[in-house]
């Protein structure tokens, strides 16, 4: 675990990105610049992503692994703020930045997703990053859960990206519809007045590249998300949007349920906080 108690530096640890496409250093010549590392040596290079805790730098047509720790406090906030700026996550956004369409038998072919493994590494992540700032845990609630899940399973089949449903109703109001115990009598006795929530949605896949015949798309090279990534890019983006930090931040919470929806090549995630 890094040293720092960041938050945007833990999920750097934690986050495994897909490097940009970048052709060389002069297309892209704004992220070609000077890095320098604990000891002072320096190198000119561009920066393609981040794997695990490593920065991808580019340099005379050679990729280079350079872990984030070994880097100079500037080049550190420079990698944080370049992987803030470059996630496709979406958190209650325009929808203008979807992942194109897969086709029916591209999706045949993908390969299954563990929902609870993915619900359960956000949940972990989640607690990390609160760790990490001196905050209370959250302890995983089933009943909560399911509340949240069966709103991601609505935004999937209904096709809309809100808190509050067609049907108008916010969190709480479905929270009560499903008959949760925790608007009665909460769990540890202390009174709270509802759910707060955070809602995203990232692509099923991390990049695909097409493959051409005689200037023809034939077919799509596609590179999946794991689980574990499908789990990073969600608490990127809840990271990375004000409102959402602040609920995966809030001290006044002491219980999450996560719900995890796949719809073709959507992941659409909620967390309900109580």
């Amino acid at each position: 675990m890094m040293r720092s108690s960041s938050p945007f530096q833990l999920l750097l640890f934690l986050l495994t990105m897909t490097a940009s496409c970048l052709a060389d250093e002069k297309v892209f010549p704004e992220q070609s610049r000077s890095w320098k590392d604990v000891d002072g040596r320096e190198i000119q290079a561009v920066l393609r992503g981040v794997s695990g805790d490593e920065a991808i730098l580019f340099k005379s047509g050679k990729e280079y692994f350079f872990p984030l720790s070994r880097l100079s406090a500037p080049d550190q906030s420079y990698v944080r703020d370049w992987v803030v700026k470059h996630s496709k996550v979406e958190t209650e956004k325009v929808d203008d930045g979807k992942p194109p369409p897969l086709t029916d038998l591209e999706l045949k072919a993908a390969p299954d997703v563990n929902i609870q493994l993915v619900e359960q590494t956000v949940l972990l992540l989640s607690n990390e990053i609160r760790k990490s700032q001196g905050i209370n845990t959250l302890t995983g609630n089933q009943e909560i859960s399911r509340i949240a899940r069966a709103h991601s399973l609505d935004m999937g089949l209904r096709g809309f990206f809100a808190h509050n449903n067609p049907d108008g109703d916010d969190p709480t109001a479905r929270a009560r519809k499903a008959g949760f115990s925790g608007l009665i009598s909460s769990p540890d006795g202390k009174s709270r007045p509802g759910l707060s929530e955070n809602i995203g949605r990232v692509g099923r896949y991390a990049s695909f590249q097409e493959i051409k015949r005689d200037g023809k798309m034939i077919r799509r090279r596609i590179r999946w998300h794991t689980e574990a990534t499908m789990a990073r890019q969600i608490v990127l983006g809840f990271m990375a949007s004000v409102p959402h930090r602040a609920n995966l931040l809030d001290p006044s919470k002491a219980y999450l349920g996560v719900g995890v929806h796949v719809h073709r090549e959507h992941v659409f995630a909620t967390q309900n906080f109580f």
